[in-house]
């Protein structure tokens, strides 16, 4: 697994030049740098609740890689792809040294936590599910994990494909969303999702997986998820 873990290090390029391989695939005008679209002052990106499933544990391993666990010699299964994007404050300034943490399902839906272990759906052994990124001058970050499943949150309702969010800005309180992929069936249906009234905020929080350039591995597909954060106060508490 060592060998692995450094190949895939060794493939993980600067957090610059992987925002810039994103700008090509269709990263927003956020993504691709300062210019007159920072000139206005930006809506926050749309709050979404926690959920249940956040780790109030210390999990074993906390990193920006969520393909791999220590002393695993397999990787965990499912789609591969890498998250990117930028942590921006609403005058379009960049947030540097902000906490950015994910955690989600694996490919078969299931979470690894104790609230869903008695989940029907698979358990990867090798998933951890929950990851940690920190923002660099450019307020960018990374992720490479590998694309969730949906899974059924009630009797009547099946959540679509998402990864939580929480960003913990210097001196602020976190600030919670969740990102969805372009082109799933139960994103119409999904009541969080709909939940955000305008459809140009609720847009914003759905990213499309593109193909990637040689920036990236070759199997995998890219999501540019830039997150701008709503003032102190602003949408700080929630269901």
């Amino acid at each position: 697994m060592g060998d692995n873990r450094q190949e895939a290090r060794g493939r993980g390029l600067s957090r610059r030049r992987l925002l810039g391989a994103s700008a090509a695939l269709g990263a927003t005008a956020i993504s691709a740098g300062p210019g007159p679209a920072l000139a206005a002052w930006l809506a926050p990106t749309p709050w979404q609740p926690a959920g249940p499933f956040y780790a109030r544990f210390k999990p074993l391993s906390i990193d920006n890689d969520l393909l791999y666990l220590p002393g695993h010699g397999e990787r965990a299964e499912g789609r591969l792809i890498h998250v990117v994007g930028r942590v921006l404050d609403q005058s379009g300034k960049p947030v540097r040294g902000a906490r950015v943490e994910i955690w989600q399902a694996n490919a078969f839906g299931r979470y690894n936590h104790p609230r869903h272990q008695n989940s029907n759906l698979k358990l990867d052994p090798n998933f951890q599910g929950f990851g940690h990124d920190r923002t660099d001058d450019d307020g960018a970050y990374r992720f490479r994990t590998i694309k969730p499943a949906p899974y059924p949150d009630s009797v009547s309702w099946v959540r679509p494909p998402h990864i939580h969010f929480a960003v913990y800005a210097p001196g602020a309180e976190a600030w919670t969303t969740q990102m969805y992929f372009r082109g799933e069936a139960l994103n119409a249906t999904d009541r969080l999702l709909q939940g955000i009234a305008d459809p140009h905020d609720r847009a914003r929080v759905v990213v499309a997986l593109e193909r990637p350039g040689p920036e990236f591995e070759a199997d995998s597909l890219v999501g540019v998820f830039d997150i701008v954060l709503g003032q102190p106060g602003l949408e700080s508490k929630g269901a």
